[in-house]
């Protein structure tokens, strides 16, 4: 059971990350669910790669444009004119490191004066109409966050066989969450989580797919807009320590991270069944940016193996 109201004001002590990975048991919903998903995203990625290396480029920049406005909404904060080739931010590597993150913060944020770990206080919460502050949960204390983050980018990058750290969906939804509970920076921190669920979800297929994809195929931010209130609640319910037991709820946050793909997965292979529609639509896009899309497919290096399509 989470906590009373969704109301943790518990400051965080420092404890083990792999210790509290370790202690998550999927439940068998969790197990069915992923099993569904994952094959709904093969065919999705089947009829996705049906298209020639220009068509699929072309979408996956634009998705990701989509995704960057919807995470930004989420927020309440003003988009600003997106180029994801400019810094190369996406298209250099899918590694991880603190430096790393700081760089996607300073994205997610648009200010490269930003980028760098909070030294004071953080709390997730709201203000009343008195002005008074409500308090759901507090981030790690300041003098922790690099230990914690130390610890997350060691798990970020486990490749162990368990079902939770290889499967993209799991992963990428259980980086989510730690980063967002270790609550790194002042500000931009479920944007930057985002991200960082873009990046671990591309890696993972990757690896599994043999392909070479350096933007990823599925966003879920648009989804999780339209589920805000739900997302927050699943959140809210997390302990984030060795004492409580949160194994249901974050079970409860893999099945939403799973239905935000099961939706967007239906949206995109609805739009991606109508041909003319897409060539049509990605026509219109190439002649208005010819130059930045022949760049986004020459750094994505898609790569096509004869017989399956695989990138």
């Amino acid at each position: 059971m989470g906590p009373v109201n969704r109301q943790n004001l518990e400051r965080v002590k420092l404890f083990s990350l792999e210790e509290y990975v370790k202690k998550i048991k999927l439940e068998s919903n969790i197990l069915e669910h992923v099993q569904d998903t994952s094959e709904q995203f093969d065919k999705y990625m089947e009829l996705l790669l049906s298209y020639p290396d220009y068509v699929v480029s072309t979408f996956l920049v634009e998705s990701f444009r989509n995704e960057f406005e919807s995470s930004n909404l989420m927020e309440n904060h003003i988009i600003h004119p997106l180029d994801i080739s400019a810094n190369n931010i996406f298209f250099n590597n899918l590694g991880m490191s603190n430096k790393r993150i700081k760089e996607l913060h300073q994205f997610a944020l648009d200010d490269e004066k930003l980028g760098e770990y909070r030294s004071g206080e953080a709390c997730v919460g709201y203000m009343d109409k008195l002005g008074n502050k409500n308090v759901y949960w507090y981030g790690a204390e300041a003098e922790d966050i690099q230990n914690f983050m130390n610890q997350f980018i060691e798990i970020y990058k486990d490749n162990s066989l368990s079902l939770i750290h290889s499967n993209p969906f799991l992963k990428s939804a259980l980086v989510s969450l730690l980063f967002v509970r270790i609550h790194p920076f002042g500000d931009g921190n479920g944007r930057t989580a985002r991200l960082l669920y873009e990046l671990k979800f591309t890696e993972l297929v990757n690896k599994i797919k043999s392909s070479r994809l350096r933007v990823s195929p599925l966003h879920i931010s648009a989804a999780m807009l339209i589920n805000q209130l739900t997302y927050v609640n699943c959140l809210d319910d997390i302990y984030f320590d060795l004492e409580h037991d949160s194994n249901y709820e974050i079970n409860r946050w893999f099945d939403f991270c799973l239905n935000m793909s099961d939706e967007q997965i239906y949206y995109l292979s609805n739009f991606l069944n109508q041909r003319e529609k897409v060539m049509m639509n990605t026509s219109l896009l190439y002649e208005k940016n010819p130059k930045f899309y022949d760049e986004s497919l020459e750094k994505m290096r898609l790569t096509r193996k004869k017989k399956n399509l695989s990138l």
